[in-house]
């Protein structure tokens, strides 16, 4: 039996070391696109002033509320997806990629909760720390993405430095210091995702 145990305990380190070195095809252009439009849209409409007595904790609110939304259908895509493509691999795989963005997911809510509820005074920073917290998940899982991601990584990272120094100290944002990081972010991301996609499948 414990033979048994030490095998099946072999076999699972393997999928361990085969999932964190294979590529991840779970995330998809479209949805990428798609998570862009939506963080340009509200923007839009949050610049419009389709409600005008909504203040910044109450806007910073509705990107939390947006970015959940991603997450989900990113989410939902990429398990769908990899169940298709990575088939006995997929549950690893999927494992795997978690274990790379849950702990930036986390962090971004614990973020935005703290700050919101305890220091609201300071929530103009949100935007610059959640789009740093994206450029260093966007490293991290580098292993198992497309290299080429980097660049989507870096767009986070500087457009995260610059909304952050931005909102330090300001009494108020506009909506568009996270519209546009999120949506050219996601954009670039997309473009970059079809790029890796057509190079696989020509090479």
């Amino acid at each position: 039996m414990r033979d048994v145990d030490t095998a099946l305990s072999e076999i699972a380190r393997i999928r361990d070391q085969l999932a964190a070195s294979t590529r991840f095809e779970g995330f998809t252009p479209g949805i990428a696109a798609a998570t862009g439009l939506l963080a340009l849209a509200l923007a839009g409409l949050q610049s419009a002033g389709v409600d005008p007595s909504a203040t910044m904790v109450e806007m910073l609110v509705q990107w939390a509320l947006l970015a959940l939304v991603c997450a989900l259908l990113i989410g939902a895509d990429a398990v769908v997806r990899a169940r298709r493509l990575h088939h006995a691999m997929a549950e690893t795989m999927i494992g795997t990629t978690l274990r790379q963005f849950l702990p930036m997911g986390g962090a971004g809510a614990i973020l935005a909760t703290v700050l919101l509820l305890r220091a609201p005074g300071w929530a103009a920073i949100l935007p610059g720390l959640w789009q740093l917290l994206i450029a260093v998940g966007l490293f991290a899982a580098l292993p198992i993405l497309p290299r080429s991601l980097a660049w989507g990584a870096g767009w986070y990272l500087v457009a995260g430095t610059a909304s952050l120094a931005i909102g330090a100290g300001a009494p108020d944002i506009s909506p568009w210091i996270m519209g546009v990081p999120f949506g050219v972010g996601q954009m670039l991301i997309a473009a970059l995702l079809l790029v890796a996609k057509r190079d696989a499948t020509h090479g």
